[in-house]
């Protein structure tokens, strides 16, 4: 009921008094206060004066369901979304709702993370109200081999989301890392539940820096706020995420990731460098290359031999 009140009130530029609210809505005018009294808790400000009714003043700056999902306007990206203010990652509850059948698109986020976790092992520092913690529920009809393909299909779409909003200009650090420069500003987690020949579903992670400031995060991070010097709107910026993972999601369903594949190699911070690669079983160096119409790394070793790498942790040297 959340949701249908503030839709009301963000659809009326005046105030809409509690009768009409009551009659539309089709609960008691004392109902209608409880409802306002919550969301007055929830950060909303909402004035009530006597005889016009309510009006929406602001809304809080925090990932509610019912915020990102006004005028998201996806068919099924982010169309149910679980938002919490504190959790240890919610790449665990994403996995949990998975193995219960939670609908693709599903997202679920949060305003902290007291766990939040990258590749390797390592951990997502995420500063609490500063910006995207989010996993994001798929159950692509693909092969577990096309999981590549998934993993730089968000790394995609994520930067084209934030070229579109922004003045700033994010490249692809093969395979799910966006940088300015040398710094992060966003990390990408896959995690995937599959049978032989298919996936049951796959759970993408995403670490997006947006309003925090050089102490809030590692030295090696950056953020929105640090490369543009202003602060922005945390919906805005994740629905604009919600809908452009839809649209390139939908491509690498249709078969058309030569597009995704055009839009990382132009927008690489990896290819044509030497590297080092680390994975469980060691680390090698060489030039990468060229990244193939599977979404795997190609890596010339100093042997000549070229070599095909579909996951590591790659690093320039």
């Amino acid at each position: 009921m959340h949701e249908k009140i503030i839709q009301f009130l963000k659809e009326t530029d005046s105030y809409v008094s509690g009768e009409e609210m009551s009659q539309k809505l089709n609960m008691s005018r004392a109902a209608i206060w409880k409802y306002m009294q919550e969301l007055r808790g929830e950060g909303y400000d909402i004035v009530a004066v006597p005889h016009l009714g309510y009006q929406l003043v602001t809304s809080p700056d925090k990932l509610l369901s019912h915020e990102v999902q006004f005028n998201l306007k996806t068919k099924f990206m982010g169309q149910t979304i679980y938002s919490f203010d504190s959790l240890t990652s919610t790449m665990d509850e994403a996995f949990r709702l998975g193995m219960e059948g939670a609908l693709e698109g599903t997202v679920v986020c949060a305003e902290a993370q007291t766990k939040g976790r990258g590749r390797m092992g390592r951990v997502w520092v995420s500063p609490k109200g500063k910006g995207i913690y989010c996993s994001i529920i798929l159950r692509p009809k693909l092969p577990p081999s096309k999981m590549p393909q998934v993993t730089l299909m968000t790394a995609v779409a994520l930067a084209e989301a934030l070229r579109r909003m922004t003045s700033i200009q994010p490249q692809i650090k093969w395979p799910n890392d966006l940088l300015i420069g040398s710094k992060k500003l966003a990390g990408i987690l896959t995690e995937l539940r599959a049978e032989v020949d298919q996936m049951n579903f796959v759970v993408i992670g995403i670490g997006l820096n947006i309003n925090a400031s050089p102490s809030q995060l590692l030295d090696t991070a950056t953020s929105l706020k640090i490369e543009s010097d202003q602060t922005w709107n945390r919906v805005e910026v994740f629905q604009e995420v919600l809908r452009s993972m839809e649209l390139w999601y939908t491509k690498i369903l249709k078969g058309d990731f030569a597009e995704v594949l055009e839009y990382c190699k132009e927008h690489s911070s990896t290819l044509k460098k030497r590297v080092r690669i680390t994975e469980s079983t060691g680390e090698l160096e060489g030039e990468a290359i060229n990244i193939d119409s599977d979404g795997a790394l190609l890596i010339r070793l100093d042997s000549g031999k070229t070599i095909k790498k579909t996951a590591g942790d790659v690093r320039p040297i």
